[in-house]
């Protein structure tokens, strides 16, 4: 392996490191409340919602299909793990429904 190879690993590393790093260490001693707490906090299901929803809805080919496989799957899914607790029951569920409505249309 080059040196140069090496050289761009590890600054890739810092990069990667120091960003999920210094939030922490610059916010250590600060409570946060109220809105910026709640802002926080639905971060993470927004950037969710943002990288799954396209692939629901956008098919394989850039138009837009209702009868979508991943789209069926997700709705599936969503409406199973409403009933059941149980992540992995889940998980097997709408992967089983997409292989299945995949081989059916």
């Amino acid at each position: 392996m080059s040196k140069e190879i090496v050289l761009i690993i590890l600054f890739m590393t810092v990069v990667t490191y120091g960003a999920r790093v210094i939030p922490f260490i610059l916010f250590r001693n600060i409570s946060l409340g109220g809105f910026w707490k709640s802002f926080i906090t639905l971060v993470p299901v927004a950037l969710l919602a943002a990288l799954v929803i396209p692939e629901l809805i956008i098919s394989p080919e850039n138009s837009i299909r209702l009868l979508n496989p991943f789209l069926v799957a997700g709705i599936c899914t969503f409406i199973f793990a409403r009933r059941v607790s149980n992540l992995f029951y889940s998980i097997l569920f709408g992967m089983i429904v997409f292989w299945g409505f995949d081989k059916i249309i």
